[in-house]
């Protein structure tokens, strides 16, 4: 039995060991880590904290300190993981919360940023006016549509909308629409054939709902209605859509399906997007989009793949092109229908924002389409410029 007390008496003392060393660890990583902050070396901050961790040595102070890190240096996406991982331990951890909020907006994730909102205590609530309920924004766009066939004429389209906080998780997006466009036709061919002219007038109505589970995941849906004139005759369209996006480090995924009529056609559209952020944050990013279109019976694959960077102070860029028949595609989670008379075969856009103020946007954007004649057997290319502004509150 002596043997026995020996072994107890080993594991005891090994036990303390490693408590002491742990302790040692503790004290040096918290001493160091906060030099580091003090002294802004950011980047070796962020190198010094992963080291510590791959070592076994993981506190909430040393995490708030590297998410703070990538916080000023701007890689808001790992500043959210950071201060997540404090989150999942401590969820009214004041510190973390407050920056996860900060770092949400800065990627224009106002969803998220609310969400974290929602833990603040009142007074940071009073102090930054931050409410549950309230406008986020409001916006407005309008531009004209150049054709280059003498078939149809130029087309005419605009766009209003507002965003909604309606609680800490609960976002409501609604928007009008108005397009127009003459189409020109010929009965018979020669000289001597009959033109007669059709407008395509159409106004619609989108609602998007978006709903926060946790710090990851966003439960989305949205209807869209339509009422378009076209030759006389008056339809009635109905489109929904249900999602869920996932919100990552770097990456952020969403899957989706639209699902409805349109134009007494019915039409169902899954989609699977990926938005990669290198940097964590808005100076670069992409966004590749695929999708399955079953319509009239076909199944259509259609690929648009985005790239948006920062050139200067305040401006960005982002361009874009769009592979496949886009005949009544459904894009940016059921906000745009393209259900024009011609069917899209091919599409490049590149639009520039411009941040006037903290409130103020202003959006230009340039849109190239190869289209296709629904009656004849011809293409035509068309040009678009629309000019855009948005407020955020």
């Amino acid at each position: 039995m002596d043997y026995r007390k020996y072994v107890i008496l080993l594991l005891i003392l090994f036990g303390f060991q490693k408590l002491k060393a742990q302790d040692t660890g503790f004290l040096a990583a918290d001493s160091t880590s906060a030099a580091l902050s003090k002294a802004g070396n950011w980047q070796e901050m962020i190198d010094y904290g992963h080291q510590t961790l791959a070592a076994g040595t993981d506190f909430p102070g040393l995490r708030l300190r590297i998410a703070f890190a990538y916080f000023i240096t701007g890689n808001y996406k790992e500043a959210l993981a950071e201060y997540n991982r404090v989150l999942q331990k401590d969820a009214y951890n004041q510190t973390a919360r407050y920056y996860a909020y900060y770092s949400a907006n800065f990627l224009n994730n106002t969803l998220q940023a609310s969400y974290n909102a929602g833990y603040l205590n009142k007074e940071t609530l009073k102090k930054e006016e931050i409410s549950p309920f309230g406008l986020l924004n409001i916006g407005a766009e309008s531009g004209g549509k150049f054709v280059s066939s003498n078939r149809r004429g130029n087309g005419f389209y605009a766009h209003a909308g507002l965003s909604d906080r309606l609680g800490w998780r609960l976002q409501l997006e609604q928007s009008v629409i108005y397009f127009n466009q003459d189409i020109i036709n010929r009965i018979g061919f020669g000289p001597r054939s009959d033109r007669y002219r059709l407008s395509d007038d159409q106004i619609e109505y989108f609602a998007k709902l978006s709903y926060m589970i946790n710090q990851n995941f966003t439960l989305i849906g949205s209807y869209h209605y339509l009422t378009t004139k076209y030759n006389s005759t008056i339809y009635r369209s109905n489109l929904g859509l249900a999602g869920i996006k996932y919100q990552g480090t770097n990456v952020d995924l969403q899957g989706d399906v639209n699902f409805g009529d349109i134009i007494k056609q019915p039409i169902i559209q899954y989609n699977a997007m990926l938005t990669y952020y290198p940097m964590g944050n808005l100076n670069v990013y992409t966004i590749s989009r695929l999708s399955d279109k079953y319509l009239k019976s076909k199944d259509h694959f259609i690929f648009n793949q985005a790239i948006g960077f920062k050139i200067v102070k305040s401006t960005w860029l982002e361009s874009g092109v769009t592979f496949g028949s886009q005949e009544d595609y459904l894009d940016s989670d059921g906000l745009y229908v393209y259900n024009s008379v011609d069917n899209t075969k091919f599409k490049f856009n590149e639009t520039a924002f411009y941040q006037l103020n903290s409130h103020a946007q202003l959006r230009l954007i340039y849109t190239f389409e190869q289209k296709a004649d629904a009656y004849f057997p011809i293409n035509y290319n068309q040009n678009s410029v629309t000019l855009g502004f948005l407020w955020k509150f």
